[in-house]
């Protein structure tokens, strides 16, 4: 839903509609509130749990596909003992305030996240699916334009409608990722994320609905707005979130190449000229990014985003990618010239919708430095993860390589440690789980977890530091959580803030809610 809301503010509307007294906030101060039976009776129950679970997980975490010690290879259903999906502020508050105060509440965005914490939580937990929560609405301040977005908005829905505000925000690249769960773990765009920072460091305003069942409106002045900006869903249920915008203007063309291979060899030796060229020429260059993509099809997408600061020719920008190509004699299979943010923002949604599985598994995990890569960096990412990533076992996986830093260094902090960093890899490994068996899926989980295992014996490489691509279940390991909150006085603001606002621990579903 795309609304024009210049007159009368979301947080108006939402106040005139509230059932019960509810009132809004400003400053994060509770105004008024109190339960209704009647309305939790009118909220909607899911029945068919399992259906539920198969249409709204995206993934399984590759470690649930596992066999069990009771024997049974997949997991099929929720152990939630509720499932609603409420429509407002108002019947989420209902339903907070009319369970016991130690009931474990988790809530469900997109759909995304690869542990399934939220989906699967426990026998004694409620979920929310926020699903209904559809809202866009745009609106301005002295500044620029916003957007509000509701909980249950996705990617594609919100670059669409972006699209038709000459707009532009540093998007995921998955278009059904849920944007508030993405933003409430930091956020992080590989194409956009070094000119317009995360996209949690654009957030103005939102919406939560606290443990105790009140309706709080956060902003900068508040304390518990920073912190959920990377911990959100250990903190509360946020509602909506109100984002800075930029103009499309800010990206001026976006250049492609597409490379094949035929042995991991080759792989390795383009990567390695690929990530010195993204060393040399674009990390020190903050009008321009690069990502690099290994993929198990045996393709080397090197994409080169160009912002509206960059200066010179887009051509010659990327002519050492391509001599470095020919050189290795690997084929140029295609070439893409992109001249608007739109085009970059749905670029992988193709690719992505054929990346499906019954179960769809997935491991992911991140490694990447602070400061420049060194030859040292570079090769280990060469030599043992594009050379070792389950690529073959695992015919969906992929290594991303990105530039971070620009404005996701220089924006205000937010607890992820994306904040950090300037060189950032993702191995993702993704497969259908239902054409494997269980010992297959065993050797993929093993491969994937000798390399994570290699990448935190590399001195000066961070290992799992992000809330969006980490494995938060991984059997005898944990990130610390200044690691994945970016630093230990962040984290320690974080955990203060968790036992003050959530004491009995209701949201205990968030991926890292362990290290709180």
């Amino acid at each position: 839903m795309l609304e024009e809301s210049n007159d009368i503010s979301r947080r108006s509307a939402i106040k005139r509609a509230a059932v019960g007294g509810v009132g809004l906030v400003a400053g994060g101060s509770i105004l008024a509130g109190s339960g209704s039976d009647q309305a939790i009776g009118a909220v909607e129950l899911v029945e068919a749990k399992d259906e539920w679970l198969s249409q709204r997980a995206y993934c399984l975490s590759g470690n649930k596909v596992l066999k069990t010690s009771k024997g049974s290879s997949l997991f099929t259903t929720t152990y939630a003992r509720q499932i609603y999906r409420p429509r407002s502020a108002q019947e989420i508050a209902d339903l907070v305030k009319s369970s016991s105060a130690k009931t474990p509440i988790a809530c469900v965005c997109g759909g995304h996240e690869s542990s399934n914490a939220a989906m699967f939580a426990s026998s004694e937990a409620i979920v929310l699916d926020l699903v209904h929560l559809k809202s866009i609405e745009f609106h301005r301040d002295n500044e620029s334009e916003l957007v509000t977005v509701g909980a249950g908005v996705v990617f594609r829905e919100l670059v669409e409608a972006i699209k038709g505000r000459q707009g532009a925000l540093p998007v995921g690249t998955g278009p059904g990722v849920g944007v508030v769960g993405y933003i409430l773990n930091g956020g992080l765009s590989g194409y956009f994320s070094r000119r317009l920072g995360l996209l949690g460091q654009r957030v103005v305003k939102l919406t939560m609905v606290s443990a105790s069942g009140d309706i709080r409106e956060l902003t900068a002045r508040d304390e518990l707005f920073t912190a959920m900006l990377g911990a959100g869903s250990a903190l509360g249920i946020v509602v909506d979130v109100t984002i800075r915008m930029e103009h499309e203007s800010i990206l001026q063309s976006a250049e492609q190449r597409v490379v094949t291979f035929e042995t991991r060899e080759q792989a390795v030796e383009f990567s390695r000229g690929a990530l010195r060229i993204q060393r040399d020429h674009v990390l020190t260059n903050e009008s321009v990014s690069m990502e690099l993509v290994v993929t198990g099809t045996k393709a080397l997408v090197a994409t080169v985003i160009f912002y509206d600061s960059f200066r010179g020719s887009t051509a010659e920008f990327v002519k050492p990618l391509e001599n470095l190509a020919a050189n290795l004699k690997l084929p140029i299979v295609m070439k893409s010239h992109w001249t608007s943010w739109y085009e970059v923002a749905a670029a992988l949604w193709p690719v992505i919708a054929g990346m499906k599985g019954n179960p769809l598994a997935m491991l992911q995990h991140c490694m990447g430095t602070k400061g420049m890569p060194d030859d040292r960096i570079i090769n280990f990412i060469c030599d043992t993860v594009v050379a070792q990533a389950p690529l073959d076992e695992a015919e969906f996986s992929i290594v991303e390589i990105r530039t971070l830093g620009g404005a996701a260094l220089s924006k205000p902090k937010i607890p992820s440690g994306n904040c950090h960093h300037q060189f950032f890899v993702d191995l993702i490994t993704l497969y259908d789980a239902k054409h494997k068996t269980v010992e297959e899926r065993q050797v993929i989980v093993d491969l994937t977890k000798r390399l994570v295992d290699k990448a935190r014996d590399v001195d000066g490489l961070s290992v799992d530091f992000s809330g969006t691509h980490s494995q938060p279940d991984d059997v005898g390991f944990s990130a610390s959580s200044s690691v994945i909150f970016g630093t230990e006085a962040m984290a320690e603001v974080v955990k203060a803030l968790k036992k003050k606002v959530d004491p009995s621990n209701r949201f205990r579903f968030h991926p890292f809610a362990k290290l709180l």
